[in-house]
């Protein structure tokens, strides 16, 4: 111990530094600490100094690890980062290709340089692009594609479907491989391994969306030119488990859902009340039209509607688009009623008599609350009304949704003896897609005949 001025003075090595640290103590008992930077500053150089020569020892490494093929057409490297060759090449166009081997080994690094510098000439001799692009690149690109006409409005709704399979299922499986590259082999075993994912076996609509997903990015791969359409590709099985049409309603049943409708909204306050009341009405339109609940029903608008007249006769003609695309549907007649009480709901509406709210074509929702916010969806407040009239299961045991309205509208015009090319037109659906889900019904339609 040493004193300054009278004061006791104590030093001791930082042993987490380079610095010493000098503390002194005052004749109030406080610390003050003085730090000789002398030390610090010559370690700092040190330091710097090391530094300087490890970066020109690892220049001139470099340099000394400059690999030139193919009479210096194609470049191997190490890079300090990587223990792995990497290679570049120049392209017809002038541009610079870089990619690594992969390889730590120099001899097999030169035979993947130079094969895939042979295949980028051969390929810009095709027209193609210079290399092959990985799947998760090819995925990315068919996906951005999809969005772009979702956002555009000339997506389909099955879009978000196919999106949604390319990025939890395709990607995580084929991300790293090459599309010409995947074999049959590969195919069942990401199908053994999507069912597990799915922890079910899929039925055969799953397995078509799958298949479709996957057969746009071998579409978009032809299109940008990174396969040639002459490339044989694997496709995905659609072999699965026969899916299970939904059960209808029958009569009496829709009226007893109707019945219940009428007051099952009294009394009841706020957004639940609107829920309420609007499933009412939506009920009605989907029994009176076949549309489907979702993309068709909740996205009405007023400007949707229109008079149609045929033969002095005046229909009502809606316009939607959904799963299949846009078309026109003819609603019955008594859909008017419902439209009207929809319009009576809203103060932007009620004070119009409905052939001019037709006629403004106002871009408005019909469903919709109060405060013009559209319902996240329908369903759960659907499920609790058939709890509530106890017919939540159909005759095969199977529960029913509020798609199954639509399931009732096709079997009542099927037994009214509606033809049956006309239904598939009216619901945005195949002929064969009928006569898949309602073959059933072919000789109860026929009974006047066959009896």
């Amino acid at each position: 111990m040493k004193q300054r001025d009278g004061l006791p003075i104590f030093s001791f090595k930082n042993y987490y530094g380079a610095q010493a640290t000098t503390v002194l103590l005052n004749a109030a008992d406080s610390v003050k600490y003085a730090v000789k930077t002398d030390a610090l500053i010559q370690q700092h150089k040190r330091i710097e100094t090391l530094l300087e020569r490890e970066s020109i020892t690892d220049l001139a490494a470099a340099e000394g690890r400059l690999v030139h093929l193919r009479d210096s057409e194609v470049v191997l490297f190490k890079v300090t980062r990587s223990n792995y060759w990497q290679a570049r090449f120049r392209i017809y166009t002038g541009k610079w290709i870089r990619f690594s081997t992969r390889r730590r080994n120099i001899d097999d690094a030169k035979q993947i340089a130079c094969d895939r510098y042979d295949e980028a000439r051969y390929r810009e001799r095709l027209g193609f692009t210079a290399l092959v692009k990985r799947f998760d690149e090819m995925a990315k690109c068919c996906v951005a594609e999809m969005r772009r006409d979702i956002a555009a409005g000339t997506g389909k709704k099955i879009y978000t479907a196919y999106i949604a399979v390319i990025e939890t299922y395709l990607i995580p499986f084929f991300g790293q491989m090459y599309l010409t590259s995947i074999t049959s082999k590969h195919i069942a075993e990401f199908e053994v391994w999507r069912n597990s994912q799915l922890r079910r076996t899929p039925k055969v609509s799953t397995l078509l969306t799958f298949a479709t997903a996957f057969t746009r990015i071998t579409q978009t791969a032809v299109a940008q030119g990174w396969i040639s359409d002459k490339v044989p590709v694997p496709k995905l099985s659609v072999r699965g488990e026969k899916g299970q049409a939904r059960p209808a309603f029958t009569n009496d049943e829709v009226a007893r859902i109707q019945q219940h409708l009428l007051t099952w909204y009294v009394g009841v306050e706020g957004y639940t009340g609107e829920m309420r009341l609007m499933l009412r009405d939506l009920v009605d339109i989907l029994t009176l039209t076949g549309m489907r609940q979702g993309t068709e029903s909740m996205n009405l608008e007023w400007k949707h509607i229109e008079w149609y007249v045929e033969k002095d006769v005046r229909y009502l003609r809606i316009w939607v688009s959904g799963k299949t695309g846009a078309r026109w549907l003819i609603a019955k007649h008594e859909c008017v009623e419902v439209l009207r009480r929809l319009q009576a709901t809203h103060q932007d509406t009620a004070h119009l008599e409905l052939d001019d709210l037709l006629a403004l074509r106002m871009q408005v929702k019909l469903f919709r609350f109060r405060d013009g916010r559209k319902p996240f969806e329908m369903n759960k407040i659907f499920r609790r009304l058939l709890e509530d009239v106890d017919l939540v299961k159909g005759q095969a045991g199977t529960d029913r949704t509020l798609y199954s309205l639509r399931h009732t509208y096709a079997t009542q015009e099927l037994l009214a003896g509606t033809d049956i090319h006309t239904l598939a037109r009216q619901m945005g659906t195949s002929v064969t897609m009928l006569e898949r889900h309602y073959s059933k019904l072919t000789a109860t339609m026929a009974a006047e005949q066959l009896a």
